[in-house]
């Protein structure tokens, strides 16, 4: 389970853009499945008032946007993953006063997918930012005590996991959140109580090829530093792309062109030759098949046959379905060049 970047464990600080208004932010947050990450918005949760409220007034002041809020950092809905959410997502949702100049109070929740644990739930103890600790004091931390909370993690704060895992578990939540604001850290609506969310992910996406035209893989060709040259389009042939590496030369052909005519394709055949000893009988012929299957067997990603002229021909298959990045492409040419020359070294 991950932590708290604000105010705990080791991630620094969250840098959140200019406040939105409440409404907006509420509104953002019910569209199903909203897209983006990462996201983060700071904002005031409740206004101030010169007297204090109890905490069901609290609660009832805010319970629509603090519920809206929490819906958006603990629910992963399974109907939504890969599209809102993916593996290696993150968020957090942090409530805060200042009861003195210079000294925050907060409670905060940490959520990850597919996390076992729960929600991660805690309360600022003050240990590593006095005199907020003056507000968390032995009675006070008996009564986290009580509500299950114990001293964890590098800030030393109160914490528990919970389970969040529909719309009355979030409400309940939202509800332990102003209860401990109120009866423990002493909150009763005369001061601001703000609030950051952020959606966050530990993925970086980037660019992705789910198809390529003949003249941009040979200029991705050149860029990686393999010799290239697009050969001149035959007629019911694929486009072919001549290239040159340490092992010898090799060909690229394009398949599985999206549409007929597109010029946009798919799938990339990647091909070459080694010349094998002469001979007809039948000796001969096995000792060909028998080096091609112990390439085979070698080198699980290359297939090996002997065409018709009694050659080794070596060939490898790339799929772009689904989307690749260039860089995973880059490597399957690599790999591909290393293996070619280490059957080749076989022959020397």
């Amino acid at each position: 389970m991950g932590g708290t970047p604000k105010k705990s464990l080791n991630s620094g600080s969250a840098k959140g853009g200019a406040p939105s208004s409440p409404m907006q932010m509420t509104e953002m947050l019910a569209r199903e499945g909203a897209p983006w990450r990462p996201f983060e918005d700071k904002g005031v949760l409740l206004k101030p008032l010169k007297t204090p409220r109890s905490a069901a007034g609290i609660f009832a002041a805010c319970e629509k946007q603090l519920v809206s809020h929490l819906k958006a950092v603990c629910l992963w809905p399974q109907k939504d993953r890969n599209q809102s959410w993916r593996v290696g997502d993150y968020s957090y949702y942090i409530l805060e006063f200042t009861p003195k100049p210079q000294t925050i109070v907060y409670v905060q929740f940490w959520s990850e997918p597919d996390d076992d644990d729960g929600v991660l739930f805690e309360v600022s103890s003050g240990a590593m930012n006095p005199p907020a600790d003056k507000f968390v004091d032995a009675e006070k931390q008996e009564l986290l005590r009580d509500h299950g909370f114990e001293i964890g993690g590098n800030a030393g704060n109160f914490r528990k996991a919970i389970k969040i895992e529909n719309a009355r578990e979030v409400r309940a939540a939202a509800r332990e959140a102003i209860a401990l604001l109120t009866k423990v850290l002493g909150y009763d609506g005369t001061l601001e109580l703000r609030y950051e969310l952020s959606l966050q992910t530990q993925m970086t996406v980037r660019h992705v090829l789910s198809k390529v035209s003949p003249d941009t893989l040979e200029k991705l060709l050149r860029e990686w530093g393999i010799p290239a040259e697009l050969k001149p389009r035959e007629e019911g042939k694929p486009p072919q792309i001549d290239c040159r590496a340490e092992a010898g030369p090799f060909g690229v052909l394009l398949v599985d062109e999206e549409r007929e005519g597109s010029d946009s394709f798919q799938g990339l055949a990647l091909r070459t030759f080694h010349s094998l000893p002469p001979g007809d009988d039948d000796d001969d012929v096995a000792v060909r098949l028998g080096i091609a299957n112990q390439v085979n067997r070698k080198f699980t990603a290359l297939q090996a046959s002997v065409d018709s002229d009694g050659d080794l021909l070596l060939e490898t298959t790339v799929l772009l379905h689904g989307g690749v990045t260039a860089e995973h492409l880059r490597a399957r040419f690599e790999v591909w060049r290393g293996m070619v020359r280490a059957v080749g070294e076989g022959f020397e």
